[in-house]
């Protein structure tokens, strides 16, 4: 009994030790959607391939803004102070040790919270052929870690969330800067009405049991007509058809459909850009949207967005 209670105890002991190095890793440090791409080896072209995608254009805004705002190394350069970086993408060029090209990553390597992604090719050669099929999924596991990073800074408005659990039967975490609000007829507006950068949130449903953009546009318009209107008869908010790209994901199951695009205030010069989440409400028979939208007139938005957008992703049916 004796053995099997000091092996416990050493047990107890190496829990903690691992959890404690864990937590003894600095914080680390760059802005929101900042890449730190490290050109560990290869003659440079996979890197430049790498730089390319990650910093095309992202879809949905009003100008022309990087999907990452990305910072190129070395390996001379990479001391510790670049290993705190957020997001690190390290390109490794080594025929002796890789015959195909492949991506693999970690988290909080150096720092927390961190990802650090590792491209590994034969070639570079092979790395540029190979990005353009590869780069999704690059993105998407950078913009992950950016979103779960979003969704751990939220400042909760309990009450507000208490609202949208009540008329919809969905939770989802409110910012807390957003005080202000406006209830419809199955329609909630939330806004941080900050002078240098207004975010907001809005919660609507439809009758439906499939997701289809003509008519989640469709009745997006009939719905923000409604219940945004402008400072004078006439005007309303509406959307920039025109702009909007739509698709479906998967996020921890759940199957949603994701629209990004321009609205614009009929007869008035506001404008920005939303992005909306809708997903089948099975049991209600209804499409349920949250949306998150901006207006900042000569900002940059795609921080501003991707900061609201967090939110959106908490969303999910609240269990009876």
């Amino acid at each position: 009994m004796r053995h099997v209670l000091v092996w416990l105890a050493l047990v107890a002991v190496v829990t903690l030790s691992c959890e404690g190095q864990g937590s003894l890793l600095p914080s680390s440090g760059g802005r929101p959607y900042e890449v730190l791409l490290l050109a560990a080896s290869g003659d440079g072209r996979g890197v430049v391939a790498v730089d390319s995608i990650l910093s095309q254009d992202v879809s949905g805004l009003p100008q022309k803004e990087p999907m990452f705002d990305v910072s190129v190394t070395d390996s001379v350069r990479f001391n510790q102070i670049a290993r705190l970086a957020r997001s690190i993408v390290i390109v490794n060029v080594n025929p002796r040790l890789f015959t195909r090209t492949m991506i693999r990553y970690e988290r909080n390597v150096w720092a927390k919270p961190q990802i650090v992604v590792y491209l590994n090719a034969a070639s570079d050669s092979a790395l540029v052929a190979d990005m353009p099929r590869m780069g999704k999924h690059l993105t998407e596991l950078l913009v992950r870690s950016e979103i779960s990073g979003g969704i751990a800074r939220i400042g909760l408005n309990a009450k507000a969330s208490g609202v949208v659990g009540e008329m919809f039967g969905y939770d989802i975490k409110i910012p807390a800067g957003m005080k202000s609000g406006k209830r419809g007829r199955g329609f909630v507006w939330f806004s941080d009405n900050a002078p240098d950068g207004m975010s907001n949130i809005c919660i609507y449903s439809y009758a439906g049991d499939s997701l289809d953009p003509v008519r989640t546009l469709h009745v997006r318009d009939s719905v923000m007509k409604v219940n945004i209107p402008g400072e004078r008869a006439g005007m309303y908010m509406q959307t920039d058809i025109e702009t909007v790209s739509s698709g479906m994901v998967a996020v921890k199951g759940r199957r949603m459909m994701v629209c990004r695009g321009l609205w614009s205030m009929k007869g008035d010069a506001m404008g920005g850009p939303f992005v909306s989440h809708s997903v089948v409400d099975s049991a209600s028979r209804r499409i349920v949207v949250a949306e998150a939208f901006v207006y900042a007139p000569g900002m940059k938005k795609r921080n501003l967005l991707r900061q609201v957008e967090a939110a959106l992703y908490t969303m999910k049916k609240v269990k009876k």
